[in-house]
């Protein structure tokens, strides 16, 4: 929980929890959510796993942790990696900041724990140390075309010119402040992040330029942009191919954990399911989870669901067999309740 949680229950509408955050659904109509979200919105993202990693040995040991190469990292970037198993599974996708003596890490919702005795595992005689920030640490997403001028103008900031995957950090109101532009796989334009006790009060001051938008309404965002989410298609059950984050995967690096099955898979073309797209015409709480056939055959699965733009019938992410993984395949969902309706594979990113 954040500092940001009365706040929350005094001016939103229904709520859900996610890796132990208590989340607003929605503050007013989903569409007017998604057109907030064009121009200049809020999200409290606060549930996102956040990780310190300390230590002389930490640059080696996330590099033989890691599919991507991240050597020599500069301070004040950042890059997004793939932490997989011995089998090539995904176990978290991250964005690294390099900052003087530290990384800082963003993972998925419910993460944080989970990555740090990840870490713990792997490490022998290396001198590292991972600490699970995630309570301690508050985010609040921006969104939009115009987030970077309001952000100057609440905050004094500049981030015009900021390339993505670079950060900044500067005190505000003495706690420290990171402005982050992420890389492709988030759809935010910046993160904000603060120590939790200042949240509330850095919200409050963003207010009258950004509207706040819900969970509902991201979920909206990252599902448009095809970006996979720990707990839907980030999971043990799927390698990088599969979930869209083949291109984390650097084949030049040296070993890292699960790198022979990753490479195998590559190099031999034995990749058996893809992400896709897919819009249906049915309420995404519904869609969810709904398993998908073709001529009667067992295709693949919905993983994620959520409200179309202008909240009409919902849009979602499928892991299906990639012999079937073709744009415009219409397909049949068949839901846990019993529901079947007829879908429509899309590519990703959804077309505008």
């Amino acid at each position: 929980m954040t500092s940001l949680h009365e706040y929350h229950q005094q001016h939103a509408r229904d709520f859900l929890t996610i890796g132990g955050y208590s989340l607003p659904q929605r503050y007013r109509a989903h569409a007017e959510e998604y057109e907030a979200a064009m121009q200049a919105a809020m999200l409290d993202a606060s549930f996102l796993g956040k990780l310190y990693v300390s230590g002389k040995d930490r640059e080696a040991l996330l590099h033989r942790l890691t599919t991507n190469e991240m050597r020599k990292l500069p301070v004040g970037k950042s890059r997004v990696n793939v932490f997989t198993n011995v089998k090539g599974r995904v176990i978290a996708r991250v964005e690294m900041l390099a900052e003087e003596q530290r990384y800082l890490l963003l993972t998925g919702a419910g993460q944080g724990a989970t990555l740090r005795a990840w870490i713990d595992k792997y490490t022998f005689i290396e001198e590292v140390k991972p600490i699970d920030a995630t309570h301690a640490l508050a985010v609040i997403a921006l969104f939009g075309e115009e987030s970077a001028t309001r952000l100057q103008d609440c905050l004094g900031v500049t981030t015009h010119g900021m390339a993505a995957g670079s950060f900044i950090s500067q005190l505000w109101q003495e706690h420290e402040l990171i402005v982050h532009s992420p890389e492709a796989h988030s759809p935010a334009h910046f993160n904000l992040i603060i120590s939790n006790t200042a949240a509330l009060k850095l919200w409050q001051t963003l207010l009258p330029a950004f509207t706040p938008i819900g969970y509902a309404a991201f979920e909206t965002l990252r599902i448009l942009q095809g970006i996979p989410m720990a707990g839907h298609e980030i999971t043990e059950e799927h390698n990088p191919h599969e979930i869209g984050l083949y291109p984390l995967v650097n084949f030049e690096k040296g070993c890292y954990l699960g790198q022979e099955v990753v490479a195998r898979l590559d190099t031999y073309q034995k990749v058996q399911r893809q992400l896709m797209g897919i819009k249906l015409e049915i309420d995404p709480e519904v869609a969810a989870g709904a398993t998908l056939f073709l001529e009667q055959q067992e295709i693949g699965k919905i993983t994620s669901a959520a409200h179309a733009r202008k909240g009409n019938g919902a849009i979602g992410l499928a892991i299906v067999r990639k012999q079937n993984a073709q744009p415009g395949t219409r397909v049949e969902a068949r839901t846990s309740s019993g529901v079947v309706v007829h879908a429509a594979l899309a590519a990703l990113p959804f077309a505008d």
